[in-house]
């Protein structure tokens, strides 16, 4: 079964993401498969796949922004930053209040700067930095900056710590320890983890996340997802559920051009203002668009050379944009 489209994977706990692209290829016998952007083992929710030609749009949707569900703990500091690391401190939390809390997460919003994890896939002079990790090391890494639109306490609680924790020694993890659910928008590369330690350093103790789930990735929701189990019971499943391209590129501005304008777009010319027959919507030089032709198929993508707005009167022979992808 060969397909080309986009499928929403409810990851399941205890796989990496490559692990659910080779289920799913095993399953469906299908190689060319590629995810959109990483999920912890531990994580669950909403793993963006993309088969057959849809592979060649994984840069534009790892753009998407995230959402995430989950749990931090606070008190007990690991060295993965999740609840299957070995337990590095353990501290006090019955003096942190939900007020405290809410007023840390204030200096949590806009742009912020995070370290990323060294058990996180960013590569650092060719390695990535697990890779590193896994051999007892850990090496400098400079902060990233990302955004976070949204970050919110949706229950303050406190509870035994709950985690599959390596060498915790004489650590007393039988104490109650402080916990908020959580809720989360924000930009790609964001770190959920690194985003938990953060939260907990600003409340003056360790915290790790000990449940998470990605609730949604761009246009994909949690609600909309199914399971490798599903799909693995009946492989049609698969069929019924795949999106597009076009589907999954919406969110770009676009134009439908002429049928000559498509055959030379397919041979890497780009069209002119003359050879656009309709535009969806109005963008800025250097955005990127979608290129469509009249029966609505989705050619490519280009970067726009010349802003569209109704107050702007374009030459005929302008090309409209530089390509960057050619889909069809």
């Amino acid at each position: 079964m060969k397909m080309d489209g986009i499928l929403n994977i409810d990851k399941p706990a205890g796989m990496t993401s490559h692990d659910v692209v080779a289920r799913l290829r095993w399953i469906l016998g299908q190689k060319k498969i590629g995810h959109t952007g990483t999920l912890d083992p531990d994580a669950t929710g909403v793993l963006v796949l993309c088969l057959g030609k849809a592979t060649k749009i994984i840069q534009f949707l790892q753009e998407d922004e995230k959402e995430y569900e989950g749990t931090i703990t606070f008190g007990i500091a690991t060295d993965t930053l999740d609840a299957s690391g070995e337990v590095l401190e353990i501290s006090e939390t019955v003096h942190i209040e939900p007020d405290d809390v809410k007023n840390a997460l204030k200096s949590f919003t806009g742009d912020i700067d995070q370290i990323p994890p060294m058990v996180s896939a960013v590569r650092i002079q060719g390695k990535r930095l697990y890779e590193i990790a896994r051999k007892g090391e850990t090496i400098e890494r400079q902060p990233r900056r990302v955004h976070i639109y949204k970050i919110e306490m949706l229950k303050f609680y406190r509870e035994a710590a709950e985690g599959n924790f390596r060498s915790s020694g004489d650590a007393d993890l039988s104490q109650l320890f402080t916990k908020m659910d959580f809720r989360v928008l924000c930009s790609k590369g964001t770190y959920v983890r690194a985003l938990a330690r953060d939260i907990g350093g600003a409340l003056g103790c360790g915290a790790h996340i000990s449940r998470l789930v990605r609730t949604k990735s761009g246009i994909c929701y949690l609600r909309d997802s199914v399971s490798l189990d599903e799909i693995a019971a009946d492989p049609q499943i698969a069929s019924r559920s795949i999106r597009s391209m076009g589907d999954m590129l919406s969110f770009m501005p676009g134009v439908i051009v002429t049928d000559s304008a498509r055959k030379r777009f397919l041979n890497g010319i780009p069209p002119t203002v003359a050879e656009v027959v309709s535009y969806e919507n109005e963008f800025e030089s250097s955005d990127l668009i979608r290129i469509r032709d009249r029966a609505g198929t989705l050619l490519g993508i280009g970067e726009a050379t010349e802003s569209h707005k109704p107050s702007v009167a374009l030459k005929p022979q302008t090309l409209i944009c530089k390509l960057v992808k050619v889909l069809s």
